[in-house]
Formats: C-alpha cells, sequence, structure tokens
C-alpha cells in the first residue's frame, strides 16, 4: 500500500474516532468512552495528534504518487484537527468555572425558590445547612446532605441520595431546575413531579413500575432508571426528546 493510501485510511479511522468521541461517547452514559478513567485524556489526545501529524508527513510523501487520496487524507487531518482542538478546549476548561457562573451560598436565591427548598430539605429529614454547592459536572456523586447547583440566584440541579422523599410537588416550585438526581429515595410513583424544564433526570434504585407517572417531566433527554420496577419500556415515547437512558437491572430488561 502506497504512502498517500496509508494516510487517507489513518486520517479517515482518527477522524471517525475523535467524531464519536465527541458525540456518542459524551453523551451516551454506556459508551467506552465514558469507562475510560479520566487520567487517560490528556495521553490518549496525545496519542491521537501524532497519529494526525504522521498521516499528514505521509500524505506528503505520497502525494506524487496518488494526488487525489493524498488531498483526501490531508482534508480529513485538517478536519480532525480542528475537532481535535475542540475537544482539547473542552478537557482543558473541564472542572472549571467561569467566575460568576455559580453560586456557592444561598445569598442570592429566589425568595419563593428557598421556600421550596426549604420544604424540600424538610422533608428529606435535613437541614439547609447540609447543602454540598457544586458545579454541574459534580452532580453524578453523592453527598453526605444534598448537592445543589445554583446560578444567578436560581436552583438549576439538586441531588438527594438515600433519603425519602415523601413529597414531590415543591420540586415543580423550581422553574430552573434542569437536573435532579433522586437516588434510592424510596420513590414509586412520581405522578406528583411537573417539571417541563426537566433535562437530565436520575431516579436509579427506586421502586417505580409505571413510567407514565413520569408524564409531567416529557422534556427530558438524559433519563436513568436504572434498577427500578418496570416491566416494560413501551411508554418511553412520552420522552419526546429523549437521547440517552438507562433501563438497566429492571425485570423486563432481565
Amino acid at each position: 500500500m502506497t504512502m498517500a493510501y496509508k494516510s487517507l485510511f489513518l486520517s479517515l479511522a482518527l477522524t471517525f474516532l475523535v467524531g464519536y468521541s465527541l458525540t456518542a461517547g459524551l453523551t451516551n452514559p454506556n459508551s467506552l468512552l465514558k469507562r475510560l478513567p479520566d487520567w487517560t485524556a490528556f495521553p490518549l489526545m496525545a496519542v491521537v495528534f501524532v497519529l494526525y501529524l504522521l498521516a499528514a508527513w505521509w500524505a506528503v510523501k505520497g502525494f506524487g504518487e496518488h494526488k487525489t487520496a493524498a488531498v483526501f487524507s490531508m482534508c480529513f487531518c485538517v478536519l480532525g484537527l480542528g475537532l481535535y482542538a475542540a475537544g482539547f478546549a473542552m478537557s482543558m476548561g473541564k472542572g472549571k468555572a467561569s467566575p460568576g457562573q455559580y453560586d456557592y451560598d444561598f445569598s442570592r436565591l429566589n425568595v419563593s425558590e428557598q421556600a421550596a427548598l426549604t420544604q424540600i430539605v424538610k422533608n428529606a429529614g435535613l437541614d439547609m445547612q447540609n447543602a454540598t454547592f457544586s458545579e454541574h459536572w459534580h452532580m453524578s456523586e453523592d453527598a453526605a446532605g444534598y448537592r445543589i447547583c445554583v446560578q444567578k440566584g436560581h436552583v438549576t440541579a439538586l441531588r438527594f441520595s438515600d433519603k425519602k422523599i415523601p413529597d414531590l410537588e415543591p420540586f415543580s416550585r423550581l422553574p430552573k431546575l434542569g437536573d435532579l438526581y433522586l437516588v434510592r429515595c424510596g420513590l414509586s410513583d412520581m405522578s406528583a413531579l411537573q417539571a417541563n424544564g426537566l433535562d437530565r433526570l436520575d431516579l436509579s434504585g427506586n421502586r417505580i413500575s409505571d413510567l407514565k407517572t413520569l408524564a409531567g417531566c416529557p422534556n427530558v433527554r438524559w433519563l436513568d432508571l436504572k434498577d427500578n420496577q418496570l416491566q416494560s419500556d413501551e411508554d418511553l415515547r412520552i420522552f419526546t426528546k429523549l437521547v440517552s437512558r438507562d433501563l438497566s437491572g429492571n425485570p423486563f430488561s432481565k
């Protein structure tokens, strides 16, 4: 195989890999990329960069033999390196909040939202002081009390784990709530939750048996219902914008 064709195949494979990593690899919680330890990100990116340089060098060396293949290879290299640069920028910014992006106390919290949150926390047997203020990328982590994300005076994410949640109605009074994690909270009926703005919903480890009780959250895109009591997934159609789901550990999936 000539250098031009080797360059073309290598650049095409690398561009496919980078494209996958920035799409399904990031949005699908079960993807191989999500299973890799965080420390592997920079070594993998370094390897991809070196391989792109190799593909570009092969294209230059093989240009005289197969111009078309070499040109296509260089185009894939340019496209891939552009995607690579975007991925590198995302990795550098991960875990870093811009100034003013998040609030780390309740001083600016909307009055009506504070009343709803107070009721939620009290129902869970906690105090407002039990809050762990977090950025969005830490919301999947358990906290001793509860985890909360506040942005510009509004609650945008909440996490309760291993706490009893007897009343879901107060959550409906948080208009900017986009991410909600109620993990292992003994929940079976979600019909009291009316939250059109919810984007991510994690209800893993509960006792939910009927998807229809989630009709009040039709715009959820990321849904985690693993380890519940679902008998089928037929009613998933109520989630018209669903991007990712995890229904493992339910009776119908065993």
